[in-house]
C-alpha cells in the first residue's frame, strides 16, 4: 500500500511540474532572441550645437578676414573622419550662395565654403573652440556693402550632412581701390605662340595698358595661368620652385614695373612663357591667363594693398602632343 501512495503522488505532482519547466524554458528562449545581433539598433552619428563667435579684422599669414569659433559636441563619431563646413550665402529670401572664383575656398558644387578636419577620440567628444579662418578676399566679392550668413555644418569626410549646426548673420564691407594705392586698365592685349626665347618654344604675351598714382613705386604685370577643370577655372600648379612659381606654388609669369609718371602707359609690355612650364600630359586643354597689376608676385588678394588692379582674363586652347 506504501508503494501505490508514492506512485499515485507522484501522478498528481508530475502534471503540474512539466507544464512549468516547459514555460520556463520558453522564457529563456525568448529572452535570447531578443538578445540577437539582428536587433540591435546602432545610433547615427550626430552633433549637438552650443554657440559660435568671431573675430573680425584678423591676420593670418599675410591675409586679412575672420577667425570662426564654434563650440558643438560631437556623438557616435569615435575615430571618424569628417569636416565642420562653413558655406557663406547672402542674407536674403533666395539665400543664394557666395561663387567662388578662384578654387582656393570652395566646394566640390564651386561654391565658397572653408572646412575643418577633425577625428574624434571620444564619444561623445566635446570641442570647446574649434577655429576656422576665411580671409576676406576669398569671399570673392566686388566692393560694396553686403548682408551675409554663414550655413556652419558637420559633414562625413566622402561628402552629405552628419548635422546642421547653426547659421550666423553678418555684414561686410569691401572697399573699391583708392586711387592713392594706384590704379590700372586695360587697352588690349595679345598674344604670339609657337616664339622661341633662349632656346625655349612657348608663348609671347603682349599687354598695354595704364597704371596711375603709382609713380616711382615698384610693382609687376602678373599673369597666373587656370586651367578649366567641369565648369570652372582652377590655378594651375608649377613644375617646380622657379621663376616661374609664386609661394603658393601657382604658375606665373611676370614683368616688374616701375612707372615714370602718376599717369603711365605700356604700350606694349612683353612677358615670356615656355611651354615646358605648363607642366600639361598629352591632350587638348582649355587655358586662361589672369592679368593683374600687384605689388607683389605672391599677392593675388585683391583686397590687399598690394593689390592694384584686374587688367583681364585671356583664355585659349592648348594642344600637347
Amino acid at each position: 500500500m506504501k508503494k501505490i501512495i508514492q506512485a499515485t503522488t507522484l501522478a498528481f505532482i508530475f502534471p503540474f511540474f512539466v507544464p512549468t519547466i516547459a514555460k520556463a524554458y520558453h522564457t529563456i528562449q525568448q529572452r535570447e532572441s531578443c538578445a540577437s545581433p539582428h536587433n540591435i539598433v546602432i545610433a547615427d552619428p550626430r552633433a549637438s550645437f552650443e554657440k559660435i563667435w568671431v573675430d573680425y579684422d584678423v591676420v593670418e599669414e599675410g591675409s586679412k578676414g575672420i577667425r570662426i569659433h564654434v563650440k558643438f559636441t560631437a556623438y557616435e563619431m569615435l575615430g571618424m573622419d569628417a569636416y565642420m563646413a562653413i558655406y557663406f550665402e547672402y542674407n536674403n529670401e533666395a539665400a543664394t550662395t557666395l561663387m567662388d572664383k578662384n578654387s582656393r575656398y570652395n566646394s566640390t558644387d564651386g561654391d565658397v565654403a572653408v572646412y575643418k578636419s577633425i577625428k574624434p577620440q571620444y564619444n561623445p567628444a566635446v570641442y570647446d573652440d574649434l577655429q576656422l579662418f576665411m580671409p576676406y578676399s576669398e569671399l570673392d566679392l566686388d566692393p560694396g556693402k553686403y548682408n551675409l550668413t554663414m550655413d556652419v555644418k558637420l559633414i562625413y569626410k566622402q561628402g552629405g550632412a552628419i548635422s546642421k549646426l547653426t547659421k550666423y548673420n553678418f555684414e561686410y564691407t569691401k572697399a573699391g581701390n583708392s586711387l592713392t594705392n594706384g590704379s590700372a586698365s586695360l587697352e588690349k592685349m595679345w598674344v604670339d605662340f609657337d616664339a622661341f626665347e633662349n632656346g625655349s618654344k612657348g608663348m609671347r604675351i603682349h599687354v598695354n595698358f595704364t597704371v596711375k598714382q603709382m609713380k616711382g613705386v615698384d610693382g609687376y604685370m602678373l599673369i597666373t595661368f587656370e586651367r578649366k577643370e567641369g565648369d570652372q577655372y582652377n590655378y594651375m600648379s608649377s613644375r617646380n620652385d622657379n621663376d616661374y612659381s609664386n609661394l603658393f606654388g601657382d604658375l606665373i609669369t611676370y614683368k616688374k614695373l616701375t612707372p615714370c609718371c602718376e599717369t603711365t602707359v605700356y604700350t606694349d609690355l612683353q612677358v615670356f612663357m615656355p611651354y615646358d612650364e605648363l607642366n600639361l600630359s598629352a591632350g587638348k586643354y582649355d587655358l586662361r591667363m589672369d592679368v593683374d597689376v600687384t605689388k607683389s608676385i605672391d599677392d593675388t588678394d585683391d583686397d590687399s594693398p598690394d593689390f592694384i588692379g584686374h587688367l583681364n582674363y585671356y583664355t585659349f586652347w592648348y594642344n600637347k602632343d
